[in-house]
């Protein structure tokens, strides 16, 4: 038993450490709230910090913008929306949720689309730092000018062919989601798409399935391990008013499973900078990742078998 307390108080620190390795371990994103059901305007389009897992929610700020519709994080971390409202390309504080005009305050409808075009965006980045937006109205994908905000089509306006609601990049794995009801033009496409990058045109990868309800828009991203994650807009669908569900989508079939519900009316979603470009997807959803070894869990498991080897040693010598 003399040897049960020191092993005890060696290895506490390092099993606290493994504890809060689970914690870090489930994935959160940044999402905004482009519609909703309270009755503070500062509530509504406001970036919020979601646990994919469960649902919570934690308010960050309001973004200063009143339809900001599509989020998402560059090889810096830097975290970008996209307003349809005034057609501006944003970055977005992490801290306070106040979102900025690219190329300055002053830049507003910086874009260079018309304000009187309806288009509801996606955002992603790929590897290379270079950003897309696509438009849901006008079935067309964009890359960004990230000095000034201004949209490029890829390929021909319409190029699409589908009315997909956001957009999400893994390496060379790029994949879009249509809308779940029908749109200002009469579609509907609840399914996974995959998406060319140089031509702007789309191939069907399968349905959502069954385990997913009627919803508007939806913001799609992947986690850093490569799973697919997907939120969707429930407000104002044909069958009434629910909260946002959460979803991991299998990029294999295109099947999603319902994981959480969470706040009304979010259509946007941004989990972690781009991968890198080798890295192999993870197809069927999987259980969350709970990393153990990470570097703080192994300095102080080095730590530990370090502290027991000179408490044995002290013991045996005494």
């Amino acid at each position: 038993m003399r040897f049960v307390r020191p092993v005890i108080s060696c290895l506490l620190p390092i099993v606290l450490v493994a504890v809060a390795g689970v914690a870090w371990g489930q994935p959160t994103g940044f999402a905004v709230n482009s519609r909703g059901d309270s009755d503070d305007p500062e509530m509504i389009n406001a970036l919020w910090r979601v646990d994919l897992a469960t649902g919570e929610a934690e308010y960050i700020g309001w973004t200063g913008y009143i339809d900001l519709e599509a989020l998402a994080l560059d090889s810096a971390g830097v975290l970008f929306g996209a307003d349809d409202d005034s057609k501006t390309l944003l970055r977005v504080s992490q801290v306070t949720g106040l979102a900025l005009p690219l190329g300055g305050i002053g830049n507003r409808f910086n874009m260079g689309v018309s304000l009187d075009s309806s288009m509801d965006f996606g955002m992603a980045f790929d590897c290379q730092g270079q950003g897309y937006v696509l438009s849901e109205i006008q079935q067309t994908l964009f890359s960004v000018d990230l000095d000034d905000g201004r949209l490029v089509p890829v390929g021909e306006v319409g190029a699409l062919g589908v009315p997909l609601t956001d957009i999400a990049i893994y390496g060379q794995h790029v994949f879009g989601i249509g809308v779940g009801s029908d749109n200002a033009q009469g579609d509907a496409a609840p399914n996974l798409y995959r998406v060319d990058l140089e031509s702007g045109a789309t191939e069907l990868v399968g349905a959502l399935g069954s385990d997913v309800g009627p919803y508007n828009n939806a913001g799609l991203a992947f986690d850093d391990q490569g799973q697919l994650w997907a939120i969707t807009d429930r407000r104002a669908t044909e069958a009434g008013d629910f909260p946002s569900d959460i979803l991991r989508i299998d990029t294999e079939t295109g099947l999603a499973e319902k994981v959480a519900e969470t706040l009304v009316g979010i259509e946007s979603l941004a989990i972690a900078p781009p991968a890198s470009c080798d890295a192999s997807l993870r197809g069927t959803p999987q259980p969350l990742p709970v990393p153990f070894a990470g570097w703080p869990v192994l300095l102080l498991l080095f730590a530990g078998i370090g502290s027991l080897a000179l408490v044995r040693l002290r013991q045996a010598t005494s």
